[in-house]
């Protein structure tokens, strides 16, 4: 998803990826998964097959942490602060972990595609010999519009295909 701010002097791109649940949805489909599989393990143990509670365990205590961190990665965002001589680059989760300030004169954007579009054009900040992708988490759509957003904002493309339509 794609949130642009402009205000004469600065313009601010706030990048976050599509979230299929929030943090509530979740803990419920956790909840209700860890209920199902502990009512089945619980009725095999009592039937004498004990030796299901330790893997029931380990499958309920993985699915939670492999949707938690899912649902944490959601939360992740970048946000691109672009003014008359400076570019800031932010992102975390949650909170600012790392910020990035460039001269606006020395950076360029690239953009990445593929031959036949087999995956997604990267949009890489070029500076010297040092190479930042970003919107990562992007789809597409917001790829594209985070695109004419950039040249939008006056900073400097490039294509690698650059003989094919954008």
């Amino acid at each position: 998803m794609i949130t642009i701010k402009q205000t004469p002097p600065v313009t601010v791109i706030t990048l976050s990826p599509n979230q299929s649940a929030s943090w509530r949805e979740t803990k419920t489909v956790i909840t209700i998964m860890v209920v199902l599989v502990m009512c089945i393990a619980i009725g095999w143990a009592l039937a004498g097959a004990w030796v299901i509670l330790p893997f029931a365990g380990l499958e309920v205590g993985l699915f939670a942490y492999f949707m938690y961190r899912v649902c944490r990665q959601g939360f992740a965002q970048q946000i691109i602060t672009i003014s008359a001589e400076l570019v800031l680059i932010e992102s975390g989760i949650h909170r600012r972990e790392v910020a990035r300030t460039y001269h606006r004169e020395l950076l360029s954007f690239e953009i990445k595609e593929t031959e036949r579009d087999w995956h997604l054009p990267d949009i890489v900040l070029c500076l010297d010999n040092y190479r930042l992708s970003i919107g990562e988490f992007l789809n597409k759509d917001d790829r594209i519009l985070l695109k004419d957003a950039l040249q939008n904002s006056g900073l400097p493309l490039s294509r690698t295909q650059w003989w094919k339509e954008s």
